[in-house]
């Protein structure tokens, strides 16, 4: 397989709700034309921000449907097919080639926290029954299971694994897997409090928050630390995003705080006009006090 290495910015995508929490098709569409129109490089729908894990896979089978549709083949799509269950997430990848996609992307199996070779078996097994790019979604704060840079490495070597999406506080993923993979991997930084650092680094793209709330500017980061003499202008750049992350993050290791990130991911293209309405319960939107507050942290981005 001729695989074609990731690079840029790829916006995760939002699943738009109706009242009853029913999928909106419309809405969902509006946000995917959005990201498309600020210039992203790629899309990674149904991810966490996608809330596939309070979606049934038929309703993930019509959101991923929708998306393929409006893109119409502008940016590759890495679809994001994770399911704790091997047999399902091989369902998910089929229908996601059949629909265009141009790479996987998948979180290991959550939860029930499997034995590390039955996690890399998991890999092996999907990468033998669909032949698309894998790029691992490493999130152990969400999922409670970690690939280390020496595991992607090993499945790196057997043609399994092709990019990371390194959703972790700590930069040196970044460096290590860069190290150990050489040009095997594109390797990406995936939360938004490291995200300034890990371009800097040196990582090959960015799937966060700041590429569905600020995708253009985002890009315009990208492309500035990619100039020899960037970084200077890049980081004054980024200063001006980061009212908008610390807003964003504010409750990420509190079980109790608000806002919850993708409360604020979600209120934020409601506040741009993109009506993607309330995430599904338990998840609820923001209160009026966060909401106000967020408007004022973007209208002030207007300004700048």
């Amino acid at each position: 397989m001729n695989v074609t290495r990731p690079v840029g910015i790829y916006s995760p995508t939002i699943t738009a709700f109706n009242r009853d929490e029913s999928i909106n098709e419309k809405a969902t569409r509006a946000y995917v034309r959005f990201l498309l129109d600020s210039h992203v490089h790629g899309l990674a729908p149904m991810g966490s921000a996608g809330e596939f894990i309070a979606l049934t896979e038929k309703e993930r089978m019509q959101v991923m449907e929708w998306t393929f549709d409006e893109v119409n083949g502008q940016v590759p799509v890495y679809a994001g097919t994770g399911h704790y269950s091997t047999r399902v997430t091989i369902e998910l990848s089929r229908h996601a080639l059949k629909c265009g996609a141009k790479g996987l992307m998948i979180m290991p199996p959550y939860l029930l926290r499997p034995p590390k070779d039955d996690v890399l078996n998991h890999f092996r097994k999907i990468r033998e029954a669909v032949d698309l790019p894998i790029m691992v979604y490493n999130v152990p704060i969400l999922s409670g299971v970690e690939l280390s840079p020496h595991d992607i490495q090993t499945l790196a070597e057997e043609d399994v694994l092709h990019a990371v999406k390194w959703s972790h506080p700590e930069v040196a993923r970044i460096h290590d897997t860069q190290f150990l993979c050489g040009d095997k991997v594109s390797v990406f930084v995936g939360v938004d409090l490291v995200g300034f650092e890990g371009l800097a680094a040196g990582a090959d793209g960015y799937i966060g928050g700041m590429a569905m709330m600020m995708p253009a500017r985002l890009r315009t980061v990208f492309d500035t630390l990619r100039r020899k003499d960037g970084l200077e202008d890049a980081r004054r750049q980024w200063n001006h995003l980061l009212p908008l992350i610390q807003f964003e993050y504010r409750a990420l290791f509190s079980d109790v705080g608000q806002p919850h990130w993708l409360a604020v991911c979600r209120e934020a293209a409601d506040l741009m006009g993109i009506r993607v309405g309330s995430p599904r319960l338990p998840l609820r939107p923001l209160s009026r006090e966060l909401r106000n507050e967020l408007k004022q942290i973007l209208d002030k981005l207007k300004k700048v």
